[in-house]
């Protein structure tokens, strides 16, 4: 007890605030510095129709006090006014898809059953419609609301993670392209689903011939820039993928989670 109540004084004196997410090397967090990967999303985005929040979101630390410039830590549990659009964009780290052959990210999601959540997913610049072929790749995301997938903007096969309330522990997903750099080759898309260290590792959710068949990487030898973004949309409403996830507006959502050591390849 002692030794726990001198943590707490050690985060308050130091102006952190301790996670739920230890284990998944974000024990406690703090507000991201000038190396931080992520900043808060500016303006509205179609999917929610409030103007952007990020003041849920920081950089996690972990038990030895190290932190993760690429991680991002959402606490929705912990604010006064719950209503709202949040989301977060690393544009310092823009990709380009014909040179990404993995990407991979531990993860850990609680208490999000019940809000349109998507801690992690990569989306190009411009995003050209339809949905499917648009290349949009939702990493994690909570839609539908109450199930926690990896989707593809309703292309390719979208395949569940698991439970988005809780998920029995940290997880560690790998995302895979086939021969991203060629223009012959279809560009499967694959990912994995692991536990905590990586293993355990389990095929999940993939989209055949994606680098052929979507708009930013079909017949170019360099692709739309892609990056990475994460959000919550609890505002009141949205564009079609707020129908389509069956989003509502959850004025007491507890949902918290944490993305943490994100690496291309």
């Amino acid at each position: 007890m002692r030794s726990f109540l001198l943590l707490i004084s050690s985060a308050i004196a130091q102006n952190i605030t301790l996670t739920p997410f230890a284990e998944v090397g974000c024990a406690s967090t703090r507000v991201g510095d000038a190396n931080w990967l992520w900043e808060t999303g500016a303006g509205t985005f179609q999917s929610c129709d409030m103007p952007v929040r990020g003041d849920i979101g920081s950089m996690c630390i972990d038990s030895n006090g190290h932190p993760d410039y690429t991680s991002l830590y959402v606490d929705l549990a912990s604010a006064p006014n719950k209503i709202g659009c949040f989301a977060w964009l690393a544009s310092s780290c823009i990709m380009d898809f014909r040179r990404v052959l993995r990407i991979e990210f531990d993860f850990d999601v609680k208490s999000c059953g019940s809000v349109w959540a998507a801690p992690l997913w990569i989306s190009p610049q411009p995003w050209d419609s339809p949905g499917p072929t648009s290349g949009e790749v939702d990493l994690v995301e909570a839609c539908p609301v109450g199930s926690l997938y990896t989707n593809f903007a309703t292309g390719g096969h979208e395949m569940p993670i698991g439970n988005p309330s809780d998920l029995g522990g940290p997880k560690h997903m790998i995302m895979m392209v086939d021969s991203s750099a060629s223009l012959v080759a279809g560009g499967t898309l694959r990912t994995q689903i692991c536990d905590f260290g990586r293993t355990n590792c389990r095929d999940s959710a993939f989209y055949e011939d994606f680098m052929s068949r979507v708009s930013p990487t079909k017949g170019r030898g360099q692709s739309f820039p892609y990056t990475f973004l994460s959000d919550i949309w609890n505002g009141h409403g949205g564009d079609a993928g707020w129908t389509g996830c069956k989003a509502f507006n959850n004025p007491n959502s507890q949902c918290q989670y944490a993305i943490h050591n994100i690496k291309i390849y």
